[in-house]
Parts: structure tokens; sequence; C-alpha cells
């Protein structure tokens, strides 16, 4: 089985605030760990609902920020 890889970016009013970032199934469980307050159950739904749908928006992290996270599929 491959690797899941996912981009996450942050949004500011439609508006890209930086490269995205590219991240391992391992990798944005961490980070979303750490940005979630270490909610365990909230970083699973996001995984999951990533794994599922191909995408999540994530809003509300640090205030008006949202933050894209989708899968990126391999060939």
């Amino acid at each position: 089985m491959m690797p899941v890889t996912v981009k996450m970016s942050a949004w500011r009013q439609g508006e890209l605030l930086r490269e995205p970032t590219l991240l391992t199934t391992v990798g944005l469980r961490e980070t979303l760990l750490k940005a979630l307050d270490y909610d365990e159950a909230r970083v699973n739904f996001v995984c999951r609902q990533v794994e599922e749908t191909g995408v999540y928006e994530l809003g509300g992290i640090r205030g008006d920020f949202t933050t894209m996270i989708e899968k990126i599929l391999h060939s």
C-alpha cells in the first residue's frame, strides 16, 4: 500500500498565506495534535474525513485562518 500524502495550506479571507506544506499521515497527525490542543478525538475525525473524502477545511485554529487539508493521489 502506498503511503498517503496530504497538502496543507493556510488561507485568510480567500488569500493563500504561504506555500502549501506536504505531509505524510503521521506528520499530519502530529501537526493536528499540536494545533488542536491534543484533542485526539477531533484529530481522528479530521484524519478520517481527509482519508474518506480527500479534503477537509478546518476553520478557527487561529482566529480568521482557514486550513485546507487535501489528500494527494499518487499514480
